[in-house]
């Protein structure tokens, strides 16, 4: 039995012997049934996976360096102009748990392709500059980002079995990197293009396109099966352990989310200047892609998994106290250690999906589910952040409420790491 670098035995991803085999047929196996134990051989498979991945992210954090110009160009309401922004996290959550389904029936590249043409036509009509047209746009567009949301674990654990970290840290750190590119490179564009915002979206809908037309040599690849029966008799939403990493799942999305929204307006009233503030949130999210990368490795290499995640946790334990009991004594160490922390999370989120599912349709399956729940409470995070602050004047509340939930979020975090088997 073949173990991964997380200490997971994927005997049923990957089965030594083919069926085919088995009845004395010579003809190799599947390759996108049986998985790839050597990188090298399939080098260009991975590069599709990350291009698919540099897709997930870069278009919709495009939208929010040019929030305030679009918001002035349309004339705009706030709950207009928020839409925009948060359509894209109710579709993660509403769809997710659909995906699996889309997955099974069609196979997952040929899913994951279609949802990339999807990506391009959804960027395109946002990138029209007509309100309703974007409306559609990005109802189109979050719901084929949560599709690859949901999928993409279950596609690492099924064609790299025995690198689910290796490949999720690779993954993870490209959509990262792709956030990252779209927040930097957003105004740059939009101002060479006299002032035009149309051109810093419409961008995002070319580069899909074109993975769309790379990825096209993935359905060589195409696999779709029948779910073992032992997975059609087994609810995850009536299992705890999958309760537990869904919790862990929304809680490490609420905080990002909550803190992407609300880090700069807190130290901003609380006295530090908005440039400052600015670079402060900056720093928070660059430093999230090397943690991305270097989490699941750092996971996979230490054999308690309890352990892994306490050292894992202690950047958010040094920032998120830090942030809200002292803001302004060392911001920095507080933006640095959060973008760490947070960084982590998501990593090791997608990475515990992938090899906790006791198969490639489990963890499929539990994506969706953790994802449902994970981007409800993140679409609800910012939203009940600035309640708390509205109702009662101050940011004390709002602030205990982020300690409170990284607290929780630790607890789960400690159950969601098991080497215990999901479902099957």
């Amino acid at each position: 039995m073949i173990q991964n670098q997380g200490g997971v035995a994927p005997s049923e991803a990957s089965p030594a012997v083919s069926p085919t085999q088995q009845d004395g047929n010579t003809r190799s196996a599947d390759p996108a049934a049986r998985g790839f134990h050597h990188l090298g051989p399939h080098i260009g498979f991975l590069l599709a996976l990350l291009l698919l991945a540099a897709n997930m992210r870069g278009s919709i954090v495009a939208m929010g360096p040019l929030a305030e110009i679009v918001g002035i160009d349309l004339q705009l309401s706030g709950v207009q102009l928020g839409l925009l922004t948060t359509i894209p996290v109710l579709s993660f959550g509403v769809l997710s748990i659909f995906a699996p389904r889309l997955g099974q029936r069609f196979g997952l590249e040929a899913t994951l392709l279609t949802m990339l043409l999807f990506i391009a036509v959804g960027q395109g009509l946002r990138a029209t500059g007509s309100y309703g047209i974007m409306i559609v746009g990005t109802i189109i567009l979050g719901s084929a980002i949560a599709v690859l949301n949901v999928l993409t674990p279950s596609l690492v654990r099924r064609s790299f079995p025995t690198r689910v970290a290796l490949i999720t840290a690779l993954y993870t750190f490209t959509m990262s990197t792709g956030a990252t590119v779209a927040a930097f490179v957003a105004i740059p564009i939009r101002n060479a293009a006299d002032g035009d915002w149309r051109y810093s979206l419409g961008i995002w809908a070319v580069f899909a396109a074109l993975a769309f037309l790379l990825w096209l040599p993935m359905l060589r690849y195409r696999h779709k099966g029948p779910a073992p029966v032992s997975v059609t008799q087994v609810s995850l939403w009536k299992n705890a352990e999958a309760w537990w990493l869904a919790l862990f799942f929304g809680c490490q999305s609420l905080m990002f989310y909550t803190g992407t929204a609300w880090v700069a307006k807190v130290f901003i009233d609380s006295g530090i200047s908005e440039g400052e503030a600015a670079t402060l949130l900056t720093i928070f999210n660059v430093f999230g892609i090397p943690a991305a990368f270097a989490a699941p490795l750092i996971y996979s290499k230490i054999a308690n998994k309890k352990l892994a995640m306490v050292i894992l946790h202690v950047p958010l334990m040094i920032g998120i106290p830090g942030f809200v009991f002292a803001t302004t004594e060392l911001p920095y160490l507080w933006a640095f250690c959060m973008g760490l922390g947070q960084g982590a999370m998501i990593s090791i989120a997608l990475t515990l999906v992938g090899i906790r599912g006791a198969d490639p349709q489990t963890s499929a399956r539990l994506s969706g589910m953790c994802q449902s729940v994970g981007y409800l409470l993140a679409a609800v995070g910012p939203v009940l952040f600035g309640a708390l602050h509205d109702l009662l004047g101050n940011w004390e509340a709002a602030l205990s409420f982020l300690f409170v939930i990284v607290c929780i979020q630790m607890i789960a975090a400690l159950r969601a790491g098991s080497a215990a088997k999901i479902g099957g």
